[in-house]
């Protein structure tokens, strides 16, 4: 198989479905752009033989491409809305033009998007199935496990849901465990200290990791993309676990189909993901939210989960422009808040 072939079935959503037939459907992401309503009926089609072929069963939109030919506009189009960077795209450009040469032999196929299975730090269970534990008549991990279980709570979520674990293993009794889960498998887990000290986190996951990817609904108009887990949780969206966007993570939060916005930390760090997100051409919000409240899982306590989900949709910025005077605005609201601090 061609490098421009495996490039773009790494575009492909990860809720794609195949067939018998060798067809696999997935919610078009053409319709939108070409002034139709939103495929949300998995209407996109698209087949490998020697090459690729797609069909949209809903705006009629066609695209396909074959080793020795160039990349059409309309491939190239239909990659872009996969979620391909123009880097990329120039690549199959390249690569394209290889297969056009009579000394040119395919390559072997490289694997789609996957992550292999992490288990959790030993001995952990959902914080709900250590509720009822006597700990063996350990008071001190009792109240080390308390002091777990008011954190989660006192940070807005219900300490017996199974998005927390605990472990009384050396190392993870002042943390409470978070797991990372893709297609249902357990893929890794960032462990987060309840009390002072260092490392704040221990984590292990995969690199260009997507958290909570798995609960979004292909229902949903917008995906919010937050840096970390207890962002992500407080308002159903996903986290980057970093600063930084990598290509795999925008292709996966791409490929959902969904709108777009990213809600940066208020701190430097968050002027990062700004960057990154008007590189990648994604929304960012800019919520006028007070100085003493520095991501979204604190503004959730604070203004409440639904006022936080309608201010993130009222002040999103799209487009270049529109988004460095925005950035422009937050660096000075950044640095008035470092001059109260230093007063």
């Amino acid at each position: 198989m061609t490098l421009v072939l495996d490039t773009f079935q790494t575009l492909i959503p990860p809720r794609a479905k195949s067939n018998p037939s060798g067809w696999t459907s997935f919610n078009a992401p053409c319709c939108h752009h070409r002034g139709h309503s939103t495929d949300k009926r998995k209407r996109g089609g698209l087949r490998f033989d020697s090459g690729v072929v797609f069909n949209c069963f809903n705006c009629k939109y066609t695209a396909s491409w074959q080793p020795g030919r160039p990349l059409s506009e309309k491939f190239k189009s239909l990659c872009r809305w996969l979620g391909a960077s123009e880097d990329t795209i120039n690549v199959m450009i390249f690569e394209a033009l290889k297969t056009e040469s009579p000394e040119y032999t395919p390559r072997e196929s490289q694997v789609r998007i996957s992550f292999a299975e992490k288990k959790l730090p030993d001995n952990s269970l959902p914080i709900a199935e250590w509720l009822d534990s006597d700990f063996a008549g350990n008071k001190k991990l009792e109240e080390v496990f308390a002091k777990v279980v008011a954190y989660v709570y006192d940070r807005g979520f219900d300490p017996t849901s199974n998005d927390f674990y605990w472990s009384p293993q050396e190392g993870y009794q002042d943390r409470v465990i978070v797991p990372f889960y893709y297609k249902g498998k357990t893929v890794g887990n960032t462990a987060r200290k309840v009390r002072s000290g260092r490392p704040k986190y221990l984590s292990d996951h995969h690199n260009s990791f997507v958290y909570n990817i798995d609960a979004q609904e292909e229902d949903q108009k917008y995906i919010f993309v937050t840096e970390g887990p207890f962002d992500a949780l407080s308002i159903d969206g996903v986290a980057l676990l970093t600063n930084n966007v990598s290509e795999q993570q925008y292709r996966m939060i791409q490929g959902l189909g969904h709108e777009v916005i990213v809600i940066p930390d208020q701190d430097e760090a968050g002027l990062n993901l700004i960057n990154k997100s008007i590189e990648y051409g994604w929304s960012v919000a800019f919520p006028n939210w007070d100085d003493d409240v520095k991501d979204t899982a604190d503004a959730v306590i604070k203004y409440g989960k639904l006022f936080v989900m309608m201010d993130a949709i009222k002040t999103a910025q799209a487009g270049s422009i529109k988004l460095n005077m925005a950035k422009q605005k937050f660096k000075n609201k950044l640095e008035k808040i470092n001059e109260k601090a230093t007063m």
